[in-house]
């Protein structure tokens, strides 16, 4: 058995945020991370942050105020948060990233193109997200090859991503990258997790890889006084002074609870595959009350046949590859449902549609049909233009052809091609309005013109991959206050436990504001439970 005063379980940007906050303050800080490598979810993501009212706007010419952020979070999450947890939030964002900042080094600019994900709703801006730098994983001696790789290694910052398309990688500064990899330096998430993890490490957190939770335990008065730890292979109890904070991640790769919570057909997680619902449970075990347990941080994926990730499929997400020129998306009846270049989460919602007098998921599978131009001119997750085309991606002479491949309606998916090529001719899309929105044409291609989101499907052979409702991780868990502490099931908080990041239920509810709002909720709740564990007596 050892005592500390706080254990965090997990080592994502929520955890690590949290252990960084409450180690500055003088707390003895455990890490225990389940997986032999640290960052978690985080690492993998964009490493991007959603801040309001954020200092950096001012360098882009931009104003944001309270009151607007206030009013889009009242419209995304539908009236269905408590509003002590949105103005928290709001309140917390920016001391948080200026206590981070100062404690770990980081740097952030903004993302002067980047709208919020529903540009049209009351109180939205261009301009919240804010952008890290890249890190030199030296810096953290002999903790460097236990920072988690992400998907693709590249050490890349998103303002490059932006400038040089996602999807086209022939445009990318490969000698640059070339270089940063022999130097040991990584961008994205796995730059905002090195940084926040060599923070830790210089206040003193002891971090433990390869040492999942077990459960938590309490005292006579019912207060979590301690965790059961597999801790570098041997089981021990951990006694804590202040408290535990869970940051463990969300329930995605458990399909049991899956099909228990989220009551969708979700089959494809684009995290790691250790998330398995760790938090989840020992939060239940000492009767947690729950929240959003049906939502998740939703996205469409494709899996291209072997990659492979922690020795689990691949689902990679299609953030922009749908918004691109010279592509469409259709149901099994060969017809599109929806505008292929909104934002990931709110699409997924029409991916779930059910269908009560087919009695089934109508928009499940869906297809990414695209030409022989949009083959040459971009990639399709591990397929680059110029590499051969592959045996998951179905490819036929004629549109007639390839939807006899894919089982889709062969009468609809030629007539909605021809529909839709009438449409794009003309550079407006009538049904769907694909296009029109700011998020639309942020996520297309600047070199197409005269329209960076639409043109007609050209001459074949054409091609088709399917496209799988996907989640950056669920966002249901134990319910929380405005500091983060947990909630009884009956009532009142459980005494020195918290919950933060996707492990806990979403400030934000069934909403998603804009890219980075997952990273921003998780380090500003891991702020404020680190926060309220330091003030404990």
């Amino acid at each position: 058995m050892t005592t500390t005063d706080v254990v965090v379980v997990g080592s994502g940007a929520a955890g690590l945020t949290a252990a960084l906050t409450a180690a500055t303050k003088g707390l003895k800080v455990i890490v225990v991370e389940k997986a032999p490598a640290i960052g978690g979810t985080s690492v993998v993501s964009g490493g991007s942050i959603w801040a309001p009212v954020n200092r950096y706007l001012a360098d882009i010419g931009k104003t944001d105020s309270r009151e607007d952020a206030l009013a889009y979070l009242r419209e995304i999450t539908m009236g269905k948060v408590d509003e002590e947890l949105l103005t928290t939030f709001l309140d917390t964002i920016n001391p948080m990233l200026d206590y981070v900042i100062e404690h770990s080094g980081i740097s952030f600019e903004a993302n002067p193109d980047h709208p919020d994900y529903q540009p049209a709703l009351p109180g939205a801006l261009t301009g919240r997200t804010i952008q890290g730098d890249l890190f030199d994983t030296n810096l953290l001696g002999e903790f460097k090859d236990k920072l988690r790789a992400p998907h693709s290694g590249v050490p890349i910052t998103r303002l490059e991503v932006d400038a040089w398309g996602q999807d086209t990688l022939d445009r990318w500064d490969w000698a640059l990258i070339a270089d940063r990899v022999s130097r040991g330096i990584v961008g994205l998430g796995a730059a905002l997790c090195g940084r926040l993890l060599y923070g830790c490490l210089q206040a003193g957190v002891q971090v433990h890889v390869s040492s999942p939770a077990k459960e938590l335990f309490r005292g006579p008065d019912g207060n979590v006084t301690g965790i059961d730890v597999e801790l570098d292979g041997e089981l021990t109890r951990i006694e804590v002074r202040r408290g535990v904070v869970l940051a463990s991640g969300g329930f995605e790769w458990d399909q049991d609870l899956v099909t228990q919570f989220l009551g969708r057909p979700m089959e494809s997680p684009a995290s790691p595959p250790a998330n398995t619902g760790d938090g989840l449970r020992m939060a239940m075990g000492v009767g947690a009350a729950l929240g959003n347990m049906s939502e998740a941080w939703w996205t469409p994926t494709i899996h291209a046949k072997g990659d492979t990730y922690d020795g689990a499929p691949l689902f990679r997400p299609t953030s922009s590859l749908r918004a691109l020129p010279g592509g469409i998306m259709v149901n099994r009846h060969g017809r599109r449902f929806v505008n292929e270049a909104m934002n990931y989460n709110d699409l997924c919602k029409a991916l779930s549609t059910f269908d009560p007098q087919e009695y089934q998921y109508i928009n499940q599978p869906s297809w990414l049909v695209f030409d022989q131009r949009f083959r040459s001119s971009y990639s399709v997750a591990t397929c680059t233009p110029d590499t051969p085309t592959p045996n998951w991606m179905p490819t036929a002479d004629t549109i007639a052809e390839l939807a006899e491949k894919i089982g889709v309606d062969v009468a609809g998916l030629v007539d909605q091609v021809a529909r839709y090529n009438e449409y794009a001719a003309t550079g407006v899309d009538p049904e769907f309005h694909r296009g029109e929105s700011p998020y639309d044409t942020y996520r297309g291609d600047v070199k197409v013109s005269p329209h960076r989101n639409l043109r007609p499907l050209e001459a074949g052979p054409y091609y088709a991959v399917q496209i799988e409702l996907g989640t950056l991780g669920t966002k249901g868990g134990p319910a929380t206050d405005a500091t983060g502490q947990v909630q009884r099931a009956l009532g009142g908080p459980i005494g020195g436990l918290y919950a933060c990041g996707n492990v806990a239920a979403s400030v934000f509810g069934v909403g998603y504001p804009g890219a980075g709002a997952t990273l921003a909720a998780g380090m500003t709740f891991g702020y404020l439970s680190a926060e309220a564990l330091a003030a404990s007596a």
